[in-house]
């Protein structure tokens, strides 16, 4: 099993997502001085910008994030819903996919904002476009709460093995109690730390 950690410092210990807290772009100096200090750790990217509110200037950042960032293994962007999260924007998804290429198309936790009946559609959706993994945002969930965990379950077990379904928890403890009841291949822990 794959555990991310997420960094936005040089401290670090096995595959790190460089990321603000808010999930916002990192440091653009960061990923190359983590390279040339451990330049066999997998690093992925998250490349939103939640303060701007012009939709256009705000893909062409996020493009030209992605751009900027040559030795990242992968990228985490959340700003690819429309209608509220009901739907995906296709001619961007197509759009980073050209730019992205052969390294890995992660949507970004706020997947889980996307109602429960249209999970399992958009996650086919966002096949098409060559993402590689989703991640859910499960947190602020009770683990013992099986009612609550159902959607994570339904959409890994319609992802099978076309794209990975990467869960968001908080603390090493969260991981542990989550795969008592679901297995998984990939962890990411985002502790508030």
């Amino acid at each position: 099993m794959k555990i991310l950690t997420h960094c936005h410092h040089l401290n670090i210990d096995g595959p790190v997502v460089l990321s603000q807290k808010n999930f916002n772009a990192p440091n653009p100096v960061l990923l190359k001085m983590i390279k040339a200090l451990h330049s066999d750790v997998e690093s992925y990217v998250t490349v939103n910008h939640f303060e701007e509110n012009n939709l256009f200037m705000r893909k062409n950042i996020n493009i030209e994030t992605i751009r900027h960032f040559k030795e990242a293994d992968g990228f985490i962007i959340d700003q690819v819903f429309t209608d509220n999260f009901h739907s995906l924007d296709h001619f961007f998804l197509h759009e980073l996919s050209q730019v992205i290429g052969d390294r890995h198309f992660i949507i970004g936790p706020s997947f889980n904002k996307v109602p429960s009946f249209l999970q399992s559609r958009l996650l086919d959706e966002a096949v098409e476009f060559d993402v590689s993994a989703v991640m859910f945002d499960i947190r602020e969930t009770d683990m013992s709460d099986f009612k609550s965990l159902q959607p994570l379950a339904k959409l890994k077990t319609h992802a099978k093995k076309r794209i990975e379904i990467i869960p968001v928890v908080k603390s090493p403890e969260q991981k542990d109690e989550l795969l008592r009841n679901i297995p998984f291949d990939m962890i990411y822990i985002h502790s508030e730390q």
